[in-house]
């Protein structure tokens, strides 16, 4: 015999029952923020002297951790206000090199940028995120947009800011390309001009901003809200210079990794990040050199790159593809 359960399952309507499981997400998240997992995780962050305001209208905010990001934070947070972003909260998480005071520079020449800190070593990234985005939202962020230090976002013939102030939905998708050094040169030094390799498609990955609100429960990596089941438009696009160098990539992955494990992550979680860390100094050469070469192999994972192209001094763009790389034509012809 059928359980109740059961019965009122099969005779109650399609809607009645998504909405009655929609309602049953929503409780279960709502029990996570005020739970301990993620009391700890606020606890962790400070960002001193954020004033709280009113929403303003059209008013984008970015939110962002970093960590030993010396080399590149600077041109990640100053390209984002060059985006017409109204404030950037920027957290540094224990970093052991100068980023911090990389980030306290900033915050003097630009009253735009706060800066905070996050003593929490685990890789709560989502959790993280949802509350520095609550944080905007007090400050009177209208739209958030959680940026990693490593990326560029822009918007095609506009600001982001100018994209996002006139949508009438609630939720932006961004595209990205990765980004790697030429084989010749092997880094990517962001204060020197110069060519870099950049995926002529974007990857299957995306990335979310989305309308301020008092609480937004934001997925691991920034790629949808977990509280969300409006599809979001698309429109936005994005460079991410994850792989710099084989040092730095070196670092993060290891850093990357700690985190994960102090957060008791499941090991199905960044594979190719433990898949590097598992590699010794002969082993990550080799594979650093098949990154940066044209044989199919990508950082990502097991799928390839799409063909690559070289662009010089990208990140001096102020909005997207100004000289038409990435144009349909173009990208078709391969």
């Amino acid at each position: 015999m059928k359980s109740l359960k059961a019965r009122l399952i099969a005779i109650l309507p399609p809607t009645v029952l998504s909405s009655l499981q929609r309602a049953k997400i929503l409780s279960r998240l709502q029990l996570e923020r005020f739970g301990p997992t993620q009391r700890r995780t606020n606890a962790m962050i400070t960002v001193p002297g954020l004033a709280r305001r009113p929403r303003i209208a059209g008013s984008v905010w970015g939110v962002c951790m970093a960590r030993n990001e010396e080399d590149i934070i600077e041109h990640t947070v100053r390209h984002m206000l060059s985006q017409g972003l109204a404030g950037v909260i920027v957290v540094d998480n224990l970093s052991t090199d100068a980023t911090r005071s990389v980030l306290d520079r900033v915050a003097a020449d630009d009253h735009r940028v706060h800066v905070g800190t996050d003593r929490q070593v685990g890789f709560h990234q989502g959790g993280k995120v949802s509350y520095l985005s609550h944080l905007a939202w007090r400050a009177g962020a209208d739209w958030v947009v959680p940026f990693d230090a490593d990326e560029f976002w822009f918007a095609e013939g506009e600001s982001v800011a100018s994209f996002l102030a006139r949508q009438t939905v609630d939720a932006v998708w961004c595209d990205f390309r990765n980004v790697y050094p030429t084989v010749s040169r092997r880094r990517i030094e962001l204060g020197t001009p110069g060519p870099v390799q950049v995926e002529r498609r974007e990857s299957r990955w995306l990335r979310i901003t989305f309308r301020a609100r008092r609480w937004a429960f934001v997925g691991e990596g920034n790629h949808a809200l977990r509280d969300s089941t409006e599809t979001p438009v698309r429109g936005l696009h994005m460079l991410h210079f994850s792989y710099r160098s084989i040092e730095q990539y070196s670092r993060k992955v290891e850093h990357g990794v700690a985190a994960l494990e102090a957060a008791g992550m499941d090991s199905s979680i960044a594979t190719h990040w433990r898949y590097w860390a598992s590699l010794n100094g002969e082993e990550r050469q080799h594979l650093w050199a098949r990154y940066l070469s044209d044989d199919g192999v990508g950082a990502d994972g097991p799928i390839p790159p799409t063909e690559r192209i070289i662009v010089d001094s990208p990140t001096r763009w102020r909005t997207w593809d100004p000289i038409g790389v990435f144009s349909p034509a173009e990208a078709g012809g391969s």
